[in-house]
């Protein structure tokens, strides 16, 4: 099919304890102020304690002709985003161009 699923980014991400009730920008502060601290933490500590830090790939389905989001491109499975994309949907389906316009 015309989608497909790449990895778009690559994140670690670490939960820092920070319990925080306001507005976003003081949460980001708090936030910062805290990975700091973490910063620090790793640079004078030597041990391997667990730092609860995951990495999580983000995925995302696009149109290999057009580069569109399949969610937004996809309409009742029928692609919308570029004739290119309609085309091969009609050859795999086994259908002319002109029916995929009635529907």
């Amino acid at each position: 099919m015309a989608f497909k699923e790449k990895l778009v980014d690559v994140r670690a991400v670490i939960d820092l304890p920070v319990s925080f009730y306001g507005d976003r920008e003081a949460w980001a502060k708090a936030l910062e102020d805290e990975a700091r601290d973490l910063r620090a933490f790793l640079r004078d500590h030597r041990s391997r304690d667990s730092y609860g830090i995951t990495i999580e790939r983000v995925h995302e389905s696009r149109c290999e002709y057009c580069g569109d989001l399949e969610e937004a491109a996809m309409v009742e499975g029928i692609p919308w985003c570029c004739g290119a994309a309609q085309e091969e949907y009609c050859k795999i389906n086994g259908m002319a161009m002109s029916e995929l316009e009635d529907k």
